[in-house]
């Protein structure tokens, strides 16, 4: 059989021979087991959903094993005489997901929710379909199995904003002590990060030249400095959870190495739809959980934690008759308790500029290359594969000079020359319309390429979850009211950020390397002249997006806050026996990537618990 043109034949007539033979098949083997090694049969525990049956009773019921609901069920279960029963609505993480390369194809598969946002009439008007994805993770490890592994906590206001709310031990000098708690960093600077914990953090320089060429283009604008969460404005290689070339991920490292605790049972693809509620006393006594299309009533002798994000907690609650009147009533459902549930939701909205530049700044890759840096990845687990890019080259930026703490985060990306895959994943990912990412393609064959990309740290605007129908099981309706702020001023802070790159482009550093913006043809902007102020406004409501960092929808607050959904103490207000743990009780959003502190929440939130149920013994777990 002829081969096609331009396929080399690697099985020619002439048959490999011992001991040739022995030593190919060798190499064969060794790259599929190193595979499947990614994902070993046995890393978590086994599958107790099929074991389950009606009115079975726990003393703890955790719904979601995402960033903060693993480390819940790792410390709640080092109680001994506890019987923990976590609750996965996904299954067991892909081997994919554990080569950090590939974090974006993991979107719009089985292990994310593959929601879509509602239409807008402020932002998301020239994406497809005219919404915004919000790709959440359904698997176990939830969102931190398929997020893009950047580990940033934020800085010092955000904790002592919460704290200054009203929320008594929420202060930065308190939630220091969490996040030591958990990190393992492998750095040998490690600054304030722990060492000792269960998640494994590194930071990592991008070795081509771009690197440091983006540095100098910040010096010359006067822009560069070192961060550090003490001093939050500058440049950093930010740390991610990313060890040894593959993912951490909260499944990782908080339920695998506890997979034959035996008070811990773990049930996938198991899907809370309600909480069974005693509305004498209004007290919580657990949950209806789908599995196998079958509707189980689970018990809880002590708490039901919801830990499910900051969309499917707040769906919950409302499914259970928790949340705001008007709208429960609206659709004929009986109100347990009026709280704001589902509002607040706060996210980073993002802007990417897309750059072509002269190929100098990045050595070019041949095939070979490519299959050199496949066999590096597979046998020795770094290389290319095992990172991000240039992504986590992070900047804080402060673009009005009056504080010392930013509002704007930097991101760059390199797509190397004729690089379709990585960039279509990339722009897919913020579904980019498809004739935007046609002319990308057709500039990358011959350039390399760069996003440039803007994130807005303390959004004004505010969007809100509801129901959509009253079969728990539906997805929800999620406005994210990105622009909808009545003074424009996220949507002026974000063309702030758009300018900054182009005045970055403009310094005589990057000038000899020939940087362009490539020109958007955006239908709904076609009245403005390109790169103008009016057409970048016009672009930001097309197709600024988001990084996936939704939170706030069940927001924390002391009693008295009519906003407010929870306790400090994250105790459901008006109910006993509930509590939520995630990110969506964060007051107001952090200045970064949520992973981090979602993860502090529920390190904070398993210690609550233990002080309220074991009183002065809790340390002792």
């Amino acid at each position: 059989m002829e081969l096609p043109r331009g396929i080399l034949n690697t099985c020619p007539t002439a048959t490999l021979t011992p001991p040739a033979s022995h030593v190919f098949f060798t190499m064969i083997n060794t790259l599929m087991a190193s595979q499947c090694a990614l994902a070993p049969g046995g890393r978590y525990p086994a599958d107790y959903a099929n074991y389950l049956h009606d009115e079975d009773e726990f003393d703890f019921i955790i719904v979601g094993s995402g960033s903060a609901g693993s480390v819940v069920a790792n410390r709640l279960s080092q109680v001994n005489h506890w019987k923990i029963l976590l609750l996965e609505a996904g299954s067991y993480p892909s081997s994919l997901s554990e080569i950090p390369v590939f974090f974006f194809d993991l979107q719009f598969t089985p292990e994310d929710w593959q929601y879509k946002m509602e239409p807008s009439k402020t932002c998301c008007l020239g994406q497809k379909g005219n919404v915004c994805y919000c790709p959440r993770g359904k698997v176990l490890g939830g969102s931190s199995t398929i997020n893009a592994m950047l580990y940033v906590r934020g800085n010092p206001s955000d904790y002592n904003s919460w704290a200054d709310a009203g929320n008594v031990g929420w202060d930065y000098e308190s939630v220091l002590k969490q996040y030591q708690k958990f990190e393992a960093c492998q750095d040998s600077n490690c600054g304030l990060h722990g060492k000792n914990g269960e998640l494994e953090i590194t930071s990592y320089k991008y070795q081509e030249p771009i690197h440091d060429i983006l540095k100098d283009a910040y010096k010359e604008l006067g822009y560069y400095q070192e961060y550090s969460e003490e001093k939050p404005l500058g440049f950093w290689d930010s740390f991610m959870s990313i060890n040894r070339g593959t993912r951490s991920s909260t499944a990782k490292s908080f339920i695998s190495p506890i997979k034959d605790r035996e008070n811990l049972y773990v049930a996938l693809n198991a899907q809370v739809a309600k909480l069974i509620i005693d509305k004498s006393d209004k007290t919580v006594q657990g949950v209806e959980v789908r599995i196998n299309d079958k509707i189980l009533k689970i018990n809880a002798k002590k708490e039901v934690i919801l830990s499910a994000g900051s969309i499917n907690s707040p769906q919950i609650l409302m499914n259970s008759g928790i949340g705001p009147k008007e709208h429960l009533e609206s659709l004929g459902m009986d109100v347990v308790t009026n709280l704001r549930v589902g509002e607040n939701l706060q996210d980073h909205a993002i802007f990417p500029l897309f750059i072509s530049i002269n190929k100098s700044v990045v050595k070019p890759k041949t095939g070979l290359d490519i299959l050199d840096e496949i066999y590096q990845y597979f046998i020795h687990r770094n290389g290319p594969l095992g990172t991000i890019g240039l992504i986590n080259f992070l900047g804080f930026v402060n673009t009005k000079n009056n504080t010392i703490f930013p509002d704007l985060q930097l991101y760059h990306a390199v797509i190397e020359s004729n690089d379709s895959f990585i960039l279509s994943s990339l722009a897919h990912s913020i579904n980019l319309p498809n004739e935007l990412i046609e002319a990308f393609k057709e500039n990358n064959k011959h350039n390399i390429n760069m996003f440039l990309v803007p994130q807005i740290l303390k959004p004004k605007s505010t969007g809100k979850i509801l129901l959509r129908t009253t079969d728990p099981i539906d997805k929800p309706k999620i406005f994210p009211n990105y622009f909808s702020d009545e003074n424009n001023e996220d949507l002026e802070l974000l063309l702030k950020g758009i300018k900054l790159f182009i005045n970055l482009i403009r310094t005589e550093t990057l000038k000899q390397y020939k940087p362009k913006i490539v020109e958007y043809t955006l239908p709904n902007c076609k009245e403005y002249d390109f790169d103008t102020d009016e057409f970048w406004r016009c672009a930001i409501r097309n197709i600024a997006s988001h990084l996936f960092h939704q939170v706030g929808t069940c927001k924390m607050g002391p009693e008295g806050d009519p906003t407010a959904v929870v306790d400090p103490r994250l105790r459901v207000h008006g109910l006993k026996g509930v509590r939520v743990i995630d990110g969506s009780i964060m007051p107001t959003i952090t200045s970064g990537n949520t992973n981090a502190p979602i993860i502090m929440i529920g390190e904070k939130g398993a210690e609550l618990i233990k002080e309220d149920w074991l009183g002065k013994m809790c340390h002792e777990f």
